[in-house]
């Protein structure tokens, strides 16, 4: 059996908790997980568009404002969600896995925050 290739501890939030948007509002979802190389999230494909992005966008809801802006990113998966096949409208739902690079140092801080104060749990796979 492989071993975990992960890199970083991955961290997950109450559902519908943390919004996940592109730049160019192509995709929007609801974070799964996080950790200080990547997240995935889950969301409902707009039909007829191509789902890339080159930055991803991070929005706490509630009563805590912060959020998080141009993340520079690449998409490493993009799969049919197991979790929940069909959205109330009878979508399709997807599972995407973003990996971050080239972060600003402010945008390090901002996210080393972000896992430190605002994270549920810690999980080990």
């Amino acid at each position: 059996m492989e071993g975990e290739r992960r890199e970083f501890t991955r961290f997950a939030f109450k559902e519908d908790e943390v919004q996940v948007f592109s730049d160019d509002a192509i995709l929007f979802g609801q974070l799964k997980d996080i950790s200080k190389g990547g997240l995935s999230f889950g969301y409902t494909p707009i039909s007829g568009e191509k789902m890339d992005t080159k930055s991803i966008n991070i929005l706490l809801k509630g009563t805590v404002q912060f959020n998080l802006y141009h993340l520079a990113c690449r998409i490493i998966y993009d799969i049919l969600s197991t979790e929940e096949c069909r959205s109330f409208s009878g979508s399709e739902r997807r599972q995407c896995g973003i990996k971050f690079f080239w972060l600003k140092e402010n945008q390090n801080k901002k996210l080393n925050l972000f896992l430190n104060h605002y994270v549920v749990k810690a999980f080990d796979i």
